[in-house]
């Protein structure tokens, strides 16, 4: 009887544990630097909406926009001290060299071979190697577009026109092999700092996608749009591994699931967008849209490859996805 009784308790104890889990409720701080109206910032609230949805209200994201919880580098150092939940990581360079060959230039020929890259094998290894060797968790990739070069007065066209221009580039791996393809002179500088940079002289051009070029107001300073697609812009969500370590495999799960259907929306706000942006860049704010043969730019691929031995294995792996 007395063991009958105490299985009962033990029972109910169990019940009650899983009960308990069942019900866990979080708030998730993630932090960006984009405005409220940038793709990643729209895919983050839709995360939010399909996380409230998918979990019954148990779990939500706190979204802090623009930097105002912390810059980019801060955030993702948060992110692995386990001080913040979530962040963006554009480039895992630091802590996975290989990765890096994402932001290299060419890596990717169209937004098909993007789509195709995020079905394969070699993207599920990826984000699992990231997050092995970065101490986070990734939990999905998307993109921003593809960076195309703009600059004032003069319009270059090919590596010989571009070889006497200052071009801003960002300022961390491999953001500035951007220069070493188009042939120009790089000089990095921090995104709050490229409109007056363009606006004095200190450099010559940049290169951005359309979404970045609309949203800093680029078409202010800068005459020409030269569609060098050079570099397909990608960046992904990143959770911390002490939240990730509270969460059941259940909501793991689920977490995996919502963020990757969060950075499909952002995948199709930006590749749908395009052409509308195009349209308000050129038709609108009255740059000149320049098209250009894109494959001199494209043999100088490995020179990037030549200083980044370590991006080619992945590189070749991701150039043979149909």
């Amino acid at each position: 009887m007395r063991f009958g009784k105490f299985a009962a308790v033990a029972a109910f104890v169990g019940a009650f544990a899983v009960g308990a889990a069942a019900a866990q409720e979080k708030t998730f701080k993630v932090s960006h630097v984009f405005s409220a109206d940038h793709p990643v910032h729209l895919g983050l609230s839709k995360a939010d909406e399909l996380l409230k949805q998918k979990s019954g209200g148990r779990f939500a994201l706190q979204i802090f926009p623009s930097g105002t919880f912390a810059s980019y580098r801060d955030a993702v150092t948060a992110v692995q001290m386990g001080t913040l939940d979530m962040a963006p990581l554009d480039t895992a360079i630091d802590c996975m060299p290989a990765s890096g060959v994402m932001l290299s230039p060419y890596t990717f020929r169209d937004y098909d071979h993007w789509r195709a890259f995020k079905g394969s094998e070699v993207y599920g290894k990826l984000l699992a190697d990231i997050s092995e060797a970065c101490g986070v968790q990734q939990l999905s990739l998307y993109t921003f577009g593809f960076r195309h070069a703009t600059t004032g007065k003069v319009k270059a066209t090919t590596p010989d026109e571009f070889k006497d221009l200052k071009l801003r580039v960002a300022n961390f791996a491999p953001y500035p092999e951007a220069a070493t393809v188009l042939g120009a002179t790089g000089t990095p500088l921090p995104v709050g700092d490229v409109y007056l940079a363009l606006s004095n002289g200190v450099a010559d051009g940049q290169e951005n996608p359309f979404t970045q070029i609309v949203t800093m107001k680029l078409f202010e300073v800068q005459k020409h749009l030269i569609l060098t697609g050079h570099m397909l812009a990608s960046s992904g969500l990143t959770i911390s591994q002490r939240a990730w370590d509270e969460l059941s495999t259940e909501d793991q799960a689920l977490l995996r699931e919502v963020f990757t259907e969060a950075a499909a929306h952002v995948d199709s706000l930006v590749i749908d967008g395009e052409a509308k942006l195009l349209d308000e860049l050129t038709s609108t704010h009255g740059m000149e849209k320049v098209e250009v043969d894109k494959q001199p730019f494209m043999d100088r691929v490995p020179l990037v490859l030549a200083k980044y031995p370590e991006f080619k294995e992945l590189y070749d792996q991701i150039q043979a996805i149909e």
